[in-house]
């Protein structure tokens, strides 16, 4: 009966451990600052990849921070491969909010206009923070959903939002012309004829310049596309306020374009010009009549009020400047006749530190001969920044702890958060003592029934709750030893360009294709030891009475009772769980009612009082109960060193 209690025994018995407190997992999460989210937590819309903008200490709040950044290349050093979101740059403030004024010019890089597509481009943005500080630039690739528009406001130094034909351009707060049949808009790369109204025109009708100085797109402003009305003066405005650091203000600088056959003189508020000024509480014109300065700083496509001929500067010819018509310098200018250069003025801000001011440009038409002006590339208070490491998002174990210690067929109930939502699935891997995968994929899942911590941070967990997503396990067959490893993969939707599995990104400088936590952003991994209870089960006997010699020296005869202890130890280092040993008694016997006790020593053990033998009361510690014949003892823990104990008797048939 022993042996057959002993084989029931270790047939029911299922190991585990109740574990003791142990230290935190090692936290993976991007901390500084927390992972940004647009949207509510576990929507759709997560950024994967960020990289710092370090603002330098001279910089002051307004300031316009300026960066060329590569994307492509930042994605490579991280062993990402996939295509480049153009619409997912988002410039983020140290304090995890998103900057309010922000744009990404995909065809800007290096000050010089840059092909679209390249994944390369500018980055600008007012800063909002004093000092030395972070910003973080977060991006992403297709393959991890497509992002919608920066809705920031852009500060449009390029004109590059807004597209063509756009009158008021994102960002600029007023925009006005006299006569409708004129222009003020956005406009593409384009080379028109045009055709002036006007007699004794050299060069008209004229293929014209209308490619922007960088990007794609730059301002039109003036009458190119209609006649000047002949009444009067016929005005365009743009304009749009600026607020200037109150130290460090920094310049202000733009390009512009004159183009046309008619002309103005400096001073004159008469003919053809352009203005560009710069009002607070003082005026300052950067570019028109009244500054003045035609030579280095052309306001008209002609200078003078006369009708230009082979020895006289004026009107009547197309982008004449300082020239007759035989193209002969009058002025000392070095322009080439009838080009269409871009001019350029930077001028201080000084002497607005600290002021919100308005910069308006204006143009003026009168009467006869067309003319135009093209604007770009208004910048101002401008400060480079550098980039530091990219990074990609983080994920970490909740839990189970790092550290602790696990039994064989203990189930790792494992609960990981992350900072974006990954868009193949969130796997969980056992590792054993000696770095071997044990070759099975464990799902974790968000089924909206967990929760989520942090905002932003969505939780997912696999519990073994759910039958359909086994739970990562340890098996049976563990023996005791440390370095086990559970390790999860938070993978996004990116292929790799360095032969590691696909959705995986590495920490720069890693130089390993190595799938571990050390070497990846969004792997995570906890360590653990896995120890095994040593139960051992004494069954002992002893003759109380028989029919012929009572209780003096009774014999194992028909009529005899016996009294059993059954004596359940757990020699450790573990604590055993969910312990149940059962005996099952021989056809050839009866239980006696009544009989049964339990204690953690066969000595100590105390009567149970039910009677019916259906099951324990509170006297009773380890469950002890009897039915059809068959005797259970269980209990829920059995700790290293313990033991549980059952008395009962039998009478022999």
């Amino acid at each position: 009966m022993l042996d057959r209690l002993g084989q029931v025994l270790r047939a029911w018995l299922i190991l585990a451990l109740l574990l003791a407190p142990v230290t935190p997992a090692r936290a993976d999460l991007r901390t500084g600052p927390v992972w940004w989210d647009e949207n509510a937590v576990g929507a759709a819309g997560d950024w994967h990849y960020r990289v710092a903008i370090n603002v330098p200490s001279g910089a002051t709040v307004n300031s316009t921070i300026k960066v060329d950044v590569d994307f492509n290349a930042l994605l490579a050093t991280m062993g990402v491969s996939g295509t480049f979101d153009v619409d997912s740059p988002r410039v983020i403030r140290a304090n995890g909010t998103i900057a309010t004024t922000q744009e990404f010019t995909d065809s800007v890089y290096a000050g010089a206009t840059d092909a679209t597509g390249n994944s390369r481009g500018e980055v600008r943005f007012l800063l909002q923070d004093a000092g030395a500080t972070t910003y973080y630039l977060y991006f992403d690739i297709t393959q991890n959903g497509t992002k919608s528009a920066n809705p920031q406001t852009p500060i449009n130094g390029n004109f590059e939002k807004g597209g063509s034909g756009t009158a008021l351009p994102p960002g600029w707060s007023a925009q006005s012309k006299v006569e409708a049949t004129l222009d003020s808009e956005i406009r593409p790369s384009e080379t028109p004829t045009i055709t002036s109204d006007g007699t004794s025109l050299i060069n008209s009708p004229r293929t014209t310049d209308g490619n922007p100085n960088t990007g794609a797109f730059s301002y039109l402003m003036g009458a190119r596309t209609a006649n000047e009305v002949a009444t009067g003066q016929n005005r365009t405005t743009l304009q749009r306020t600026i607020t200037v650091p109150a130290t460090n203000p920094g310049n202000l600088a733009l390009r512009w374009r004159p183009e046309g056959w008619d002309s103005n003189v400096n001073g004159s508020n008469s003919y053809d010009y352009i203005r560009i000024q710069i009002i607070g509480t003082t005026t300052t014109e950067v570019v028109g009549p009244t500054y003045g300065n035609f030579n280095t700083t052309p306001f008209s496509p002609n200078y003078g009020t006369n009708t230009a001929s082979t020895s006289t500067y004026g009107y009547r010819h197309y982008n004449g400047f300082d020239m007759t018509t035989g193209g002969t310098h009058m002025l000392g200018m070095t322009v080439g006749y009838a080009a269409e250069p871009w001019w350029s003025r930077s001028v201080s801000l000084a002497a607005f530190a600290g002021q919100t001011v308005t910069l308006r440009i204006t143009t003026s038409h009168t009467v006869l001969y067309k003319s135009w002006f093209h604007i770009d590339d208004v910048e101002w208070s401008v400060v480079a920044a550098t980039l530091g490491t990219p990074q990609a998002f983080g994920a970490n174990i909740n839990s189970p702890a790092t550290g602790g210690t696990m039994a064989p067929g203990q189930v790792l109930a494992t609960t990981v958060q992350v900072d974006a939502t990954p868009t193949s699935s969130l796997i969980a891997r056992i590792f054993d003592n000696g770095g071997a995968s044990l070759g099975t994929d464990f799902v974790l899942y968000n089924d909206g029934t967990h929760g989520d911590a942090v905002a932003g941070d969505a939780l997912w967990t696999n519990d073994g709750s759910v039958p359909a997503n086994p739970a990562p396990t340890v098996p049976l067959s563990a023996p005791t030893s440390g370095g086990w490893v559970l390790r999860i993969y938070a993978k996004d939707g990116s292929t790799s360009s360095i032969g590691a599995q696909n959705g995986l990104v590495r920490g720069p400088g890693s130089g390993s294709a190595t799938e571990t936590q050390a070497n990846y952003y969004n792997i995570d991994e906890i360590s653990f030891s896995v120890q095994r209870a040593i139960i051992t089960v004494a069954k002992t006997s002893s003759v109380l009475s028989d029919p012929v010699n009572g209780v003096t020296n009774p014999k194992m005869i028909p009529g005899a009772t016996v009294s059993y202890c059954i004596l359940v130890s757990n020699a450790g280092p573990a604590t055993a769980t969910t312990v149940i040993a059962t005996d099952t008694l021989p056809a050839e016997t009866s239980f006696v009612s009544g009989s049964m006790r339990s204690g953690t020593t066969c000595a100590g053990a105390a009567t149970v009082e039910d009677d019916n033998n259906s099951g324990a009361d509170e006297s009773d510690p380890f469950g002890a109960s009897y039915s059809a014949g068959t005797i259970i003892m269980l209990t829920s823990s059995l700790a290293s060193g313990a033991a549980m104990a059952l008395i009962f008797s039998t009478i022999i048939q």
